[in-house]
């Protein structure tokens, strides 16, 4: 039997044809852009395509969802497995989520677990996941399972789930579509006074403006919005995009994976810096000219008065 979302054989690709190595409309970047819904939906057609029975699905205030399955359902031993996607403001994997997600795989007796982050995990979740024995499936899994299927099949999931407005977010209370609204009553990119110094491995959702910013080893620190910072020192490793006034550093095997736009930039024996570096010169831009920041909110004012407090980041 194909599972879900195992290692790709060579013969499934024979399907496709010569020169078709990619489903019709398919794409990794489309399935990062899904709504949480639809994702949820694609991958219980992926499920049920792959021969595996499904169970209920529990769907959490955050755009979560968690459904079970049953690999071999005819046999005499069916194996169960949850199957969970990361709620709608991670979207990606940190070693918080993935232990998160085990306490939950633990406590269901006899079942394994499998972790859907479109977004992609870090380093430290990817170890986090092998020791507690959880798959990992991002988006470009889930693109490469989609490969393995006949035309047909992929080209009807893909009208089926990118049929209408598929990429806004659908709220999980009322299971209405939600609509953007820009961020009133706060300042963003607000200096701080203090230096931001990171500890402990995060996905950080807001925008950050501050004096310095430090991140420490073996630390894996995700930013979803642009950081602004007179100093920024990694001995960790970062993800995002970064302006810095001064000077960036990068200590030994620290890593910083995006943009760099600075004043210098030191990189020492050991470190890595993935992704487009510039130098800055002149005056740099007002962070008040920035775009203001949108989120999402439910719009079906009428409805239960738990959809007001639902709050979706834009990805």
């Amino acid at each position: 039997m194909l599972e879900p979302f195992t290692a790709l054989r060579e013969a499934s690709f024979s399907a496709l044809g010569v020169g078709a190595d990619a489903p019709r409309g398919w794409s990794a970047e489309l399935i990062t852009q899904l709504d949480w819904l639809r994702l949820a939906e694609l991958a219980r057609a992926i499920v049920a395509d792959a021969g595996c029975e499904l169970g209920g699905s529990r769907v959490c205030a955050d755009g979560s969802v968690l459904f079970a399955m049953f690999e071999e359902p005819k046999s005499i031993s069916p194996r169960r497995a949850l199957v969970k996607l990361v709620p709608w403001n991670e979207w990606g994997a940190s070693p918080s989520t993935v232990e998160r997600f085990a306490i939950e795989v633990h406590s269901t007796r006899n079942a394994r677990g499998i972790l859907i982050a479109p977004g992609g995990f870090t380093p430290a979740a990817l170890h986090a996941a092998q020791e507690h024995h959880i798959e990992t499936v991002d988006a470009w899994r889930i693109y490469d399972r989609l490969r393995t299927m006949a035309l047909e099949d992929s080209d009807f999931f893909h009208v089926i789930t990118t049929a209408g407005d598929f990429s806004a977010p659908t709220c999980p209370i009322c299971l209405q579509k939600m609509t953007q609204h820009p961020v009133t009553g706060v300042q963003l990119h607000q200096p701080l006074t203090s230096e931001c110094v990171y500890q402990a491995s995060a996905i950080v959702a807001e925008p950050i403006d501050c004096r310095r910013i430090e991140i420490m080893p073996n630390v894996e620190v995700q930013f979803l919005h642009e950081v602004r910072a007179r100093e920024i020192v990694i001995h960790g490793h970062a993800t995002g995009d970064f302006v810095c006034h001064g000077q960036l550093t990068l200590g030994p095997r620290a890593t910083l994976f995006g943009t760099v736009a600075a004043r210098s930039v030191d990189v020492k024996e050991g470190g890595e810096l993935l992704g487009q570096a510039r130098i800055l010169e002149g005056d740099l831009p007002s962070a008040a000219g920035l775009k203001p920041r949108w989120n999402w909110r439910c719009r079906n004012l009428a409805g239960n008065p738990q959809c007001i407090q639902v709050v979706f980041d834009t990805h």
